[in-house]
């Protein structure tokens, strides 16, 4: 089967692997894998040299195939399912998969669209932590997949001002088409002064943090929030300790919401759910994909965040 590994900084190679045997559990042959932002930094950064190469697959886990061998689960061969897998190993071309991390999807579909069935379940799994957002000022730092994706979610809570943050105006394009009501540049603008023209001095009543990344964002996050408003995190920060501004959290009585990964039961089917009856529109997040065998392109692309990308998927 064909595997990819991320053998140095920024340099990921196919190989060939033997299939595995499923046993009693489900052998699934994946047909579709996206590339997520958490993945990114695995290829990008480098890392101790002891670390290389990294595992096959190795850090993919959005992805979707069909089973192959249904062994004892109650799937049957030829039925399209999304994957979650456990070792976080998605790009390479079969996997052995517990029966609970499975579900299944309709027949008859874009694949392409059904795999955001994924990072959906995950993004609402944070959505339904924050409070009441109903008639609320959000406001959404990061308009790549997981920031569009939370505009989307937001609009369908009934939040009543979504104010978008991004420094990539194609992305706060993406944002508008989303269902957010204001975009920010903050290579234009300064964010701050415009969210407190826009709410009268307060800051916005939830503040979401879709990108991570470093203490500063972060930070940024309490100092746009309102007092007693709400700070939810759900990307990854890359600092071991951040630094972050406690006395700002203090003084604000700000609470604060993490997220890290969905509930596969109750997220995934809701995020199924919402994209089929049409109530989240993934159409815009979708800018590229590309076969299996140019993952090397596709890490670079991301990465670089060049040619207007937004989400890449690579067809098996």
């Amino acid at each position: 089967m064909r595997s990819a590994r991320i053998v140095s900084p920024g340099k990921i190679e196919i190989v060939e692997e033997n299939t595995p045997e499923a046993g009693e559990k489900v052998l699934v042959r994946l047909k579709k894998a996206a590339l997520c932002g958490s993945d990114l930094p695995y290829f990008s950064k480098a890392y101790n040299p002891a670390h290389y190469p990294f595992p096959s697959g190795y850090p993919g886990h959005e992805c979707l195939g069909v089973v192959e061998r249904p062994g004892a689960s109650g799937f049957r061969a030829g039925d399209l399912v999304m994957y979650y897998p456990t070792a976080l190993d998605a790009f390479k071309e079969f996997h052995v998969a517990d029966p609970g991390r499975l579900q299944k999807l309709p027949a008859g579909q874009n694949l392409d669209v059904l795999l955001m069935t994924q990072l959906l379940g995950a993004v609402a799994h944070s959505a339904f932590r924050i409070d009441r957002p109903y008639n609320k000022s959000v406001l959404v730092m990061g308009a790549g997949p997981v920031g569009l994706l939370f505009i989307s979610l937001m609009k369908n809570f009934g939040a009543r001002r979504i104010i978008a943050v991004d420094p990539l105006d194609y992305r706060l394009e993406a944002a508008k088409k989303m269902g957010a009501d204001i975009a920010l540049n903050p290579a234009s603008c300064t964010p701050a002064t415009e969210v407190a023209s826009l709410t009268a001095g307060a800051g916005a009543d939830i503040v979401i943090d879709a990108y991570g990344q470093d203490t500063a964002v972060i930070n940024a996050c309490f100092d746009l929030a309102c007092h007693s408003g709400q700070v939810a995190f759900f990307g990854i920060c890359l600092e071991e300790r951040p630094g972050l501004n406690f006395n700002v959290f203090f003084r604000k009585e700000l609470r604060m919401v993490a997220s890290v990964g969905p509930d596969l039961s109750v997220d995934y089917p809701y995020a199924l759910d919402m994209i089929l009856k049409g109530a989240v529109d993934v159409s815009p997040l979708i800018t590229h994909v590309m076969p299996f065998e140019r993952i090397q392109q596709g890490f670079e692309t991301a990465v670089a965040r060049a040619d207007r990308v937004i989400k890449l998927i690579l067809d098996f």
